[in-house]
């Protein structure tokens, strides 16, 4: 729709000044949102000169794309009002921009936004709750009320300084405003190498963060030019004949007596939580089993997690259908006998491509139900207490060994509590704010923390069976500001791919596992603790931690957004290097380094001592038996 010119001086004078005062608003109202924002803590320049030139900078960036606007418009005055919704947009952008980051660390226009707003964030709506649109229903309401009343009064205003008795020029408070606009880039630009650094380390304060090109930038780092030709290092015959060992991997012996197994599977768990304070339960079991101090799901999403746990594979195998579809726990415990269970309080298996292992066909006992807070996951409890609890079958005096899968939701946000619960205070409510910022993240860890502690006691009866040999992890991790992002699945940090395991009772060791481990070591372990021999225990990823002196090996936690994976050498833990993360896929073979990376998933520019190409092929070697000297 195109827009009347004016039809006099007046109403051409009027419409100038409306469109110079639409602009203010608008850059005002960036400047407002990238500065006034809570989603992080200020951090202050260490000078007064510093703090001038950063305010300066920021007052450019806010202002200086809608000042390019406000010309276009005087030179095409039939554009007028489309420069105004753009203008708008360029608001909304920062503001939508600003949301998305703090909230998932992705931009909102980039291809791992989409990524993820089209795989992931339909199957999260049952997560959201009443209060929680409400909320955001109420802030869209009150900017649209404040744009169209700050739109109206822009109009009143310029119909006053239009006026003739004020004799103001509309062009010449136009010149004057934009020459004022740039001046303010004068002193940032002088100083760039240090406005650069702080765009960097807060890039949410400046509008132009919106673009992404600051976003810890790397620099310096030696990715070792002979791994960036990527023939040398995995081939498809590699990956090949590891499938091949894979799928002809067989049950050659079992023990007389094989015991039960319970694998709990809890959502969001980080390691922190294995406490007497919140789970006694899990801890006091804990003490006296199989504990491992510094593990890592195979990803940072329950896909990957599961995928790994399931199979004794690094995650990278999991876009590989003739894997997923095939899991090697149910064919090797089945092999050995075993009847399977899977018991769940959600049904949306599929929305994460999970549905290829956990379904009907790969279990004897298979149920599920959508969720229904915690009484899904204390139905869940119930029927699998009831089928380990079943000790005849209606054709023999005895029955088979049992394994049961237990999947458990309350700790997924928005963290299910039970009222008696609620001992870590303040606690939020079950609608508290999306995106939240650091002054409500203690209330949300809070909320966190209790949930924990009711899935505790939900989870208590089944750990009392001393013969039962129990598995208790977590899929993945979780974010709380902690990277500077919230919830999962978005970046290879500590936060979102640590997570406790523990194995106890049974025939299980009780030791401290101090080195890094991962998912991929679970199933060895358990079929190890279970009296079963394999014919190719090579074929995994994974090694027996229960063994006196288990092998270390280099792991590899996949990445739900990207083809990546961080690699992580076992024996390394607790420095400034948490690994390196490279681009990783099978099919077709392609390995890329992009560098060292720290616990929150930043790049690290050359680390001391750090050689960015000597894990990965320390990684292809063990994994593939590459011919890498």
């Amino acid at each position: 729709m195109r827009s009347p010119s004016p039809s006099s001086p007046r109403d051409h004078d009027r419409a100038l000044w409306q469109q110079l005062l639409w602009t203010v608003f608008i850059g005002c109202a960036v400047l407002a949102t990238t500065c006034g924002h809570r989603l992080e803590v200020p951090r202050d320049a260490e000078t007064s000169m510093d703090r001038f030139v950063i305010a300066a900078w920021r007052v450019f960036q806010a202002f200086f794309p809608v000042a390019v606007l406000l010309h276009v418009s005087r030179l095409k005055g039939s554009w007028r009002r489309w420069i105004s919704v753009a203008m708008t947009l360029w608001w909304l952008w920062v503001l939508a921009d600003l949301l998305v980051f703090h909230w998932i660390g992705v931009r909102l226009i980039s291809a791992d936004a989409w990524s993820l707003f089209s795989t992931r964030i339909p199957s999260l709506v049952p997560y959201i709750t009443f209060g929680v649109i409400l909320r955001w229903a109420f802030a869209i309401a009150a900017l649209i009320a404040i744009g169209w009343a700050c739109y109206r009064g822009t109009f009143v205003l310029a119909q006053s300084l239009s006026h003739p008795n004020r004799n103001l020029n509309a062009l010449a408070a136009m010149y004057a405003w934009s020459i004022g606009i740039l001046l303010t880039a004068i002193p940032g630009l002088a100083t760039w190498s240090s406005t650069r650094e702080n765009m960097v380390e807060m890039p949410s304060r400046n509008a132009f963060g919106v673009t992404g090109w600051f976003d810890q930038i790397s620099l310096g780092i030696d990715t070792n030019p002979p791994m960036n030709s990527t023939a040398s290092l995995l081939t498809a015959n590699d990956v090949t004949r590891r499938l091949r060992g894979f799928r002809f991997n067989a049950i050659q012996e079992t023990d007389s007596q094989p015991p039960d197994i319970l694998v709990v599977v809890v959502e969001s768990l980080r390691p922190e939580l294995i406490h007497p304070s919140i789970m006694p339960n899990v801890h006091a079991r804990a003490e006296h089993g199989l504990w491992m101090q510094s593990h890592h799901s195979g990803g940072n999403a329950s896909s990957l997690g599961i995928f790994s746990l399931v199979n004794g594979l690094d995650a990278i195998w999991f876009y590989l259908s003739e894997v997923r579809f095939d899991p090697a726990m149910n064919r090797l415990f089945h092999q050995a006998g075993y009847e399977l269970g899977f018991f769940g309080g959600a049904d949306d298996w599929n929305a994460f491509q999970m549905d290829a292992f956990i379904n009907s066909d790969a279990y004897d006992t298979f149920q599920v139900e959508p969720r229904d807070g915690l009484s899904s996951d204390q139905r869940a409890i119930h029927s699998a207490r009831d089928f380990l609890a079943d000790t005849q079958s209606a054709s023999t005096k005895s029955r088979s060994p049992r394994l049961a899968v237990l999947y458990l939701y309350a700790t997924h946000s928005p963290f299910l509590v039970a009222p008696e619960h609620i001992r870590n205070l303040p606690s939020a409510s079950a609608d508290y704010p999306l995106p939240f910022g650091p002054d409500s993240r203690d209330a949300v860890w809070n909320r966190y923390r209790n949930s924990a502690r009711t899935l505790d006691a939900m989870v208590a009866p089944l750990l009392d069976d001393p013969q039962r040999l129990v598995a208790i992890v977590g899929d993945h991790g979780e974010s709380f500001l902690d990277d500077g992002t919230i919830g999962h699945g978005t970046r290879l940090s500590a936060a979102q791919v640590r997570t406790p395991a523990i194995i106890f009772g049974g025939k299980s060791v009780s030791r401290e596992v101090h080195f890094n481990t991962s998912h991929a070591d679970l199933l060895p372990t358990l079929i190890s603790l279970a009296g079963i021999r394999v014919s190719s225990p090579s074929s995994f990823d994974g090694v027996d931690l229960s063994a006196d002196t288990p092998r270390l090996r280099t792991i590899a936690i996949a990445d739900y957004l990207r083809p990546q994976a961080l690699l992580l050498e076992s024996e390394r833990v607790d420095s400034e290097v948490s690994g390196v993360q490279c681009e990783l896929s099978l099919r077709p073979p392609h390995v890329q380094i992009l560098g060292p990376k720290d616990e929150r998933g930043n790049s690290l520019a050359s680390p001391t001592g750090t050689d960015s190409a000597r894990i990965p092929r320390s990684y292809l070697r063990e994994a593939f038996s590459s011919r890498l000297p």
